[in-house]
């Protein structure tokens, strides 16, 4: 039969839409077999109870149907223990669920910020949905979600001197589903369908975020292996302190999201000394203490990291369609050109003072000296943690934001977990 034959394009159009019903009732089966599973459940628990209604008989049944599943994370958001149970149910592997942004969503919007001065806090439970894997369609009547309550604590391992979050997760798909909370529920708005399909999107931008700046970090290794040993511990450090700067409501960003602040000024912060690849080789690996010459060549670093940053931003200001990325290009600016400025004024290169630093410089010039101090370098030898927290203590008001200092100052522990080479004891 010709294609050009009108009754064959129409037999095409039906067989496309058949093909995608058919798609569509195949989910929708998927779904309704899991809701009905959780039905029978439900019914067979309350037939139960209503036969033997003892308080002991309903103990022992809501401990048999509640379905907890325990997550373990530390407090750099590493997944250390998840239960296999829980994610046979939701159709996904160990490593799948450790690059969804379900991980990043739990902790942006929902578990709390750690406070150091506690060594446990109760975390008060929440609904979490997570969407039913490979479900695509919007129009359908059943939200395609399994629904848990989270519940659990933070905790303090004096030992490994590190925070620990104990989840437990238990599925209330049948108690939402039956009870129509969906339709009401915040939290399926926010996670709508086509909310996710943006998220995994951003996911990915974010994943290559990532990838040109360890690229650019990986051209900073080959001209000085310290400074790239330096730029990895820098991000591990700002981590900690933006997220305690968070806690205590220090950031305070327009037009940027502060989840979105975070992570960028945190993945960032890694390009703060890129200008040193203009510095040549025989200053920067210089033992002996700088000449005044050499001293006015190595704060060059600054202008020229900015400079780099530069000509990107021109670029991007070249092309409409990227004019929303100029607010992420202004943190690697701010932070290459600003970060050795000081609270006091009496840094460089533009002798810039107090709040009129941007914010994002003044969390790494912290970051980069407590590192300084710690860290094995070609001019000083490195000096003990208590000595680096007293020296940043003392320029509080001085070289630093005091607000900062003081959220340094509670991160002070989760820092001294942070690896570096044994101090060098004078004899």
């Amino acid at each position: 039969m010709s294609q050009n034959n009108p009754y064959y394009r129409n037999y095409q159009i039906m067989k496309k839409k058949f093909l995608a019903l058919s798609k569509m009732h195949r989910q929708n089966q998927i779904a309704y077999k899991k809701l009905y599973k959780s039905y029978i459940l439900q019914k067979r628990k309350f037939l139960i109870l209503k036969k033997l209604a003892t308080t002991k008989m309903t103990s022992i049944l809501d401990q048999y149907h509640e379905k907890k599943y325990q997550m373990i994370f530390n407090h750099n958001r590493k997944l250390l223990n998840i239960s296999e149970e829980f994610l046979e149910e939701i159709d996904m592997t160990k490593e799948e669920f450790e690059k969804s942004f379900y991980i990043d969503v739990l902790f942006e919007k929902y578990l709390p910020i750690i406070n150091t001065k506690e060594i446990k806090t109760e975390i008060e439970s929440f609904q979490f949905p997570i969407l039913m894997k490979n479900y695509e369609f919007e129009d359908v009547h059943i939200h395609p979600y399994y629904y848990y309550e989270i519940y659990g604590k933070i905790e303090y391992d004096k030992r490994k001197r590190q925070f620990f979050y104990f989840l437990h997760l238990e599925n209330i798909s049948d108690t939402v589903e039956l009870n129509y909370i969906q339709k009401t529920d915040t939290v399926i708005k926010s996670l709508s369908i086509s909310n996710i399909n943006l998220m995994k999107a951003n996911k990915t931008i974010e994943i290559h975020k990532i990838m040109l700046i360890q690229i650019t970090c990986s051209l900073i290794q080959e001209y000085n292996q310290e400074t790239s040993e330096h730029l990895n511990r820098i991000q591990q450090i700002t981590t900690l302190l933006t997220a305690e700067c968070k806690r205590l409501g220090l950031i305070d960003i327009e037009e940027y999201d502060i989840n979105d602040y975070i992570k960028d000024v945190n993945y960032i912060s890694v390009l703060h000394d890129i200008g040193k690849i203009t510095i040549p080789h025989d200053i920067l690996t210089k033992k002996d203490k700088f000449t005044p010459a050499e001293y006015d060549i190595m704060k060059t670093h600054t202008t020229k990291g900015a400079a780099f940053i530069q000509k990107i931003i021109d670029f991007v200001k070249l092309n409409e369609n990227y004019h929303e990325d100029i607010n992420f290009l202004q943190i690697p600016y701010h932070i290459c050109l600003y970060h050795h400025e000081r609270w006091d004024g009496k840094g460089y290169p533009e002798g810039l003072k107090e709040n009129k630093i941007p914010f994002c410089a003044r969390i790494v010039a912290v970051a980069d000296t407590f590192d300084a101090i710690r860290g094995k370098r070609v001019y000083d030898k490195s000096r003990p943690h208590h000595e680096a927290v007293n020296i940043i203590r003392e320029e509080r008001g001085k070289q630093f934001d005091p607000n900062i200092v003081d959220a340094f100052l509670n991160i002070e522990s989760l820092l001294s977990e942070i690896e570096y080479e044994t101090p060098d004891i004078d004899n």
